[in-house]
């Protein structure tokens, strides 16, 4: 596999990635009807995160060395999806409470941005710079929403840790 082929494979990788949270999202606001707005919002949101990344790869097949991909996260990716999709499939557990899905949703974009899977990505291109730009400020975005939603839920005690 030669480069192009490679990031473009690791682009459509993250593409699917993105599916699978806007997918979790909405499940999540499927299941906890009172909270469907903020889900939905965030869902959307993921959709269009997987629409920029697809801008990417378009990118790519007009200039095929416009993108570099380093140190990619493959095995990472990967088994993030395979845990969001086992999310999915158990998300009516009765055990499953509003606290716990904005835990997780915490979690996942957390993760996106400690393991600095778009960073992976250069470009000279302005416009491929600001398209990885976008997908990390929506993450960071996300990251505050859900952490706001998390204080908002959780009643507040001594005993009690807020997410950082």
């Amino acid at each position: 596999m030669n480069i192009t082929d490679a990031a473009v494979h690791e682009l459509d990788m993250l593409k699917e990635h993105e599916k699978a949270i806007s997918r979790l999202y909405a499940t999540y606001a499927h299941r906890f009807s009172q909270d469907r707005d903020f889900w939905m919002g965030l869902s959307q949101e993921e959709d269009q995160h997987a629409r920029w990344i697809e801008l990417l790869q378009t990118k790519m097949e007009e200039e095929p060395s416009g993108l570099i991909a380093d140190r990619f996260p493959t095995v990472a990716i990967s088994y993030s999806i395979r845990c969001i999709n086992k999310l999915i499939e158990n998300v009516n557990q009765p055990d499953l409470t509003p606290v716990n899905a904005l835990s997780t949703a915490l979690d996942i974009e957390r993760a996106l941005l400690e393991n600095r899977y778009f960073d992976v990505f250069a470009s000279d291109g302005a416009e491929v710079r600001r398209v990885l730009e976008l997908l990390a400020e929506g993450t960071k975005a996300h990251i505050e929403k859900v952490q706001r939603a998390w204080r908002s839920s959780k009643p507040t005690t001594d005993h009690q840790q807020s997410p950082a």
